[in-house]
């Protein structure tokens, strides 16, 4: 998986190549690092850009390769390039939720700290929101603002919806291995879930 920083013209000629197409649906998220001012102010500037430097291997870990991220600042844009709202929403929410449940051991070769952050997000779709790239990018934006306002870590759509989504079962045990090998790999527990259903399909379709 290779999900490099690209510029912010990259992504809007994108969105306007996929509008013009009607290759849709696809979203567009803005996503920032709740309380980052904090994180700066309380470790400093070198750690603080560590956090940035390991959110963007959590992100490049749980994204698809036609997926697209520009950074500026503790804010990010993020094309789903072939995802709808309510996908968009369930993939975030894994990446959101593996935030929050951990913290990160930071290094900026002086000095290591065990640092929490979390993320909030908003998201608007095409063609369900706009269908034209400075209205998805306001409408998501709008998204964004209103996670903040109602208590960060969290994701808001264009609309005030919630989204249910599916548990399932395993033993503690299994639990536990799951837990410890998603923070060894920077990799949400849904995404090696998939994964491992990906490679059983594999063996069972031959």
């Amino acid at each position: 998986m290779n999900n490099e920083l690209v510029p912010k013209e990259y992504i809007v000629s994108r969105m306007e190549e996929l509008i013009s197409k009607n290759e849709g649906p696809f979203s567009i998220v803005i996503a920032d690092i709740d309380n980052f001012k904090n994180i700066n102010n309380l470790y400093g500037n070198a750690i603080a850009n560590k956090v940035i430097e390991k959110l963007i291997l959590i992100l490049n870990n749980n994204l698809l390769p036609e997926d697209s991220i520009y950074r500026q600042g503790d804010e990010f844009n993020i094309l789903l390039a072939k995802q709808g709202a309510e996908r968009s929403f369930m993939q975030l929410e894994e990446i959101r939720r593996y935030l929050s449940d951990n913290t990160f051991n930071i290094s900026d070769n002086i000095k290591t700290e065990d640092i929490y952050f979390t993320l909030s997000f908003g998201i608007a779709s095409y063609p369900r929101d706009a269908k034209n790239v400075v209205e998805l990018f306001r409408i998501a934006d709008s998204a964004l603002f209103r996670a903040k306002e109602l208590g960060k870590n969290r994701i808001c759509l264009s609309e005030a919806e919630s989204m249910v989504l599916k548990s399932n079962y395993f033993t503690k045990t299994q639990l536990d291995r799951l837990s410890r090998l998603s923070k060894a790999t920077d990799r949400t527990e849904a995404f090696l879930l998939r994964e491992a259903l990906d490679d059983l399909f594999k063996k069972y379709s031959k």
